[in-house]
């Protein structure tokens, strides 16, 4: 059988206890998880059985409370994270340093890139509230990408995806005013029309203190483009912030600026 070292595969005897997989008692909702996975990991692309199938197998479901990690810096991944619900921040630094670079929501995956490329990463992966999540172990995720073509192509869409979220997340908070990157990253973290995360975390996402930003959300809030509630933001005004995000440099009031949407570029959402 095989066992993972590092991200690489080795030869183990074959009763290692890592290697027994227990069939699913309940098949439908292990089904159902598994096909949860598959959009969380691969986007559009239909999975074949032998995917779905051995998702439903390996899956398994975890809660986590605020605080708790899913991944820590330094270290390798245990495994692919997939969040059923709640918030996960990704961050660095620590203390006063910390700063949020991304929050992970319903629907959406860590951890693929980190196990395929072998690498770890600088970051820390934090429950922000109470998380009900599905983490597929790296060593069932690693054996399965050499052994099956069909998940490999999944991956490979889902990954394309990611590249370029996040290339369109870089340019968007860029060097601009702080009402346009507040305007960006609203339009970014939006989740069904609401921002679920606080103001302090927006803040870490775009380099801005607490102060400033609220600020720029008080006004915001007063032109109705927005609703400020507990760590959460619900959108009111599309056409608003999108004419804020369009520009380079802060339109003034109400003054419609041109150039490409980013709810338009930004893929997944």
């Amino acid at each position: 059988m095989d066992e993972v070292v590092g991200n690489r595969l080795a030869r183990v005897t074959p009763d290692a206890p890592d290697d027994r997989h227990v069939a699913p008692r309940n098949v439908p909702f292990a089904l159902a998880n598994a096909r949860f996975a598959v959009r969380a990991l691969g986007g559009t692309r239909r999975a074949e059985r032998s995917v779905l199938s051995t998702l439903a197998e390996q899956l398994c479901a975890r809660q986590l409370r605020v605080g708790e990690d899913l991944c820590s810096p330094g270290q390798w991944s245990p495994g692919i994270w997939i969040i059923q619900d709640g918030i996960a921040e990704v961050a660095v630094g620590v203390g006063a340093n910390r700063c949020v670079v991304q929050t992970l929501c319903r629907g959406e995956a860590f951890g693929v890139a980190p196990l395929v490329s072998g690498r770890w990463i600088p970051c820390r992966v934090q429950a922000a509230t109470h998380v009900s999540a599905l983490l597929w172990p790296a060593h069932g995720f690693l054996v399965q990408l050499e052994r099956n073509p069909a998940l490999a192509r999944l991956l490979l869409d889902g990954l394309a995806d990611r590249v370029v979220d996040g290339r369109i997340r870089l340019s968007a908070l860029l060097a601009s005013s702080l009402a346009v990157r507040a305007a960006r990253i609203l339009l970014l973290e939006e989740r069904d029309g609401v921002v679920p995360v606080s103001q302090a975390t927006l803040a870490s996402m775009i380099g801005a203190s607490r102060p400033a930003l609220n600020r720029v959300l008080g006004d915001f809030q007063r032109d109705r483009a927005i609703e400020l509630q507990y760590r959460r933001i619900q959108l009111l005004d599309w056409d608003r912030l999108e004419d804020l995000a369009q520009s380079t440099t802060a339109p003034a009031r109400h003054e419609p600026s041109r150039g490409p949407q980013i709810r338009q570029l930004h893929t997944g959402r």
